[in-house]
């Protein structure tokens, strides 16, 4: 089952990457995405290694963002990747059975082209963020309503989301919400994760 809440980790927040995780892991938060998109590998997989030590602890799973050789040289048991980082059914061949793989998704045209072995689905963004600049055209909740509505995987929404959105998140059929800013730049980062996952079983 797909945690229904994951925090990316935000490079640029004011805390650093290995504190953020933690927090939002002892606040609940079941998946944590590794994302730094400048880092060089060797620092990148130095802080996968922390973080894998001490996740788990907390109930928490490590994703890593894009990189599939990180990801299979410190085992995490996730790994996230794009449109633009390869085949995916080649990519679940390499990393095996038994690493969750998650794909993100821009609009309803890339749904055909998703392959067996695929676990989940990001979806977004659902509004224009800054934490990702490069992001496709925001999809608003309508897109991520019909990129649902014809999923067959469960769908992780993100994009600018806040603890507010998830009713209309849970209404539309999403399996979860992804954040970034919601809880990195968050005075308390452990109390904002807590939220979200409250909210999650509120709603």
């Amino acid at each position: 089952m797909i945690p229904p809440i994951c925090f990316i980790t935000d490079a640029d927040a004011p805390r650093p990457i290995v504190e953020q995780a933690i927090a939002a892991a002892r606040g609940g938060v079941g998946l944590i995405q590794l994302r730094h998109k400048t880092l060089p590998d060797a620092e990148f997989a130095e802080i996968a290694r922390r973080l894998m030590a001490v996740l788990p602890e907390h109930g928490a799973m490590l994703a890593i963002n894009d990189r599939i050789e990180v990801a299979q040289a410190v085992a995490a048991p996730a790994l996230h990747i794009g449109q633009g980082d390869g085949d995916p059914a080649r990519i679940r061949k390499r990393i095996g059975p038994d690493v969750l793989l998650g794909l993100s998704v821009e609009d309803a045209g890339q749904l055909a082209a998703v392959p067996k072995g695929v676990d989940y689905l990001g979806v977004g963004p659902v509004r224009a963020t800054a934490s990702k600049p490069d992001h496709a055209p925001p999809i608003g909740l309508d897109g991520l309503a019909r990129i649902v509505g014809q999923s067959k995987l469960p769908c992780i929404a993100i994009g600018r989301l806040v603890q507010g959105d998830i009713p209309d998140l849970k209404a539309l059929g999403a399996a979860g919400i992804a954040v970034v800013s919601a809880i990195s730049r968050a005075e308390d980062m452990e109390a904002a994760a807590r939220g979200l996952v409250q909210a999650w079983g509120r709603a």
